[in-house]
């Protein structure tokens, strides 16, 4: 069986959005796919939402997604999955009612945001890998420190390189929970010797007191640890962009792009991804973009990491498809 290094990345953003959220589920233990990311930490909330979106792009893939969370919807946080849908567009909303509300039927299990199941009949080839697998540990922090707050917390500092510091209102955003929760689950982590707690005025900064024998604790951390919720938001974006280019005009397509970069700005900063599209004429702008999306959903794809990536000079040619 060939590894992903030995793959080239697929021919087009759809696919190569796929082939992620394929090679993640399969790490989950979703059955019909090639492990491809045995080295990458899964989150499994944004991925939900992501293959909710998917949809009809892959309507294997989404099934088998809704099987494995019929079946270990105990390990999903559907607070967080709440928390998560409150920053989503409308797109995103449609296709996660229809993928809650399927779950729900088959689950007897109340989701946020839940509205028509479609037709669906459980698969029951999904099944959950031992917890012990180094892209589980996001899961195995749940089940050791139960589906909340309190895991998501140790998962934003147990992601991040040292031993550096979070604000609680940072921590909030990437933990996907309230303010108030994380503020109370940090306090109580601090007083348990977990975390060490540093102030300056009223603003309080949360590290891992004991990061080395919490590592030992919870067992193998896989070397690619990335936001999820940033790169699915930058995936679906450029997805969406890479699929209306070609019904836009040559004058009206880098508005679009402009508008798409903007929108992701935050998201690509998160990611490392170089921003440097100030400078770039418009004509040559999506040809730029792209080359850059290629790059690194590319990578993605294929369970690798960019080492580094390409720089924003003005493409030569107009893509394909450019009116």
């Amino acid at each position: 069986m060939p590894t992903s290094r030995s793959r080239k990345p697929a021919a087009t953003l759809t696919q190569q959005a796929l082939a992620l959220a394929a090679g993640a589920w399969a790490e989950l233990g979703v059955s019909g796919w090639t492990t491809t990311h045995g080295d990458w930490a899964i989150d499994p909330e944004p991925l939900m939402l992501f293959t909710a979106w998917l949809g009809d792009r892959d309507p294997r893939l989404r099934d088998e997604a809704t099987d494995w969370c019929t079946q270990n919807w105990r390990l999903v946080s559907r607070t967080r999955l709440k928390n998560l849908l409150r920053v989503q567009p409308a797109d995103v909303h449609d296709a996660w009612g229809e993928f809650a509300a399927t779950i729900e039927q088959h689950a007897a299990v109340n989701w946020p945001g839940a509205t028509t199941p479609r037709r669906y009949t459980v698969t029951g080839r999904s099944t959950m890998p031992p917890l012990a697998r180094p892209s589980l540990i996001w899961i195995r922090l749940r089940a050791m420190f139960g589906v909340g707050a309190r895991s998501e917390i140790l998962r934003c500092l147990l992601a991040t390189e040292g031993n550096g510091g979070m604000s609680v209102a940072r921590l909030a955003i990437a933990a996907g929970f309230t303010k108030r929760n994380v503020a109370d689950e940090c306090d109580t982590l601090q007083r348990a010797g977990v975390l060490s707690v540093r102030s300056s005025g009223n603003r309080f900064s949360y590290s891992l007191a004991r990061r080395t024998e919490l590592e030992a604790f919870v067992g193998e951390l896989p070397a690619i640890r990335p936001s999820w919720s940033a790169m699915l938001t930058v995936a679906r974006e450029l997805v969406t962009l890479e699929e209306a280019a070609t019904n836009l005009s040559s004058r009206t397509l880098p508005v679009r792009v402009r508008k798409t970069l903007r929108l992701i700005d935050d998201d690509l900063a998160e990611l490392d991804i170089d921003r440097s599209f100030d400078n770039i004429p418009g004509p040559d702008l999506w040809g730029v973009v792209h080359d850059l999306a290629m790059v690194n959903l590319g990578e993605w794809s294929l369970g690798t990491w960019p080492s580094q990536n390409v720089s924003t000079k003005p493409a030569r040619r107009l893509r394909p498809g450019l009116k």
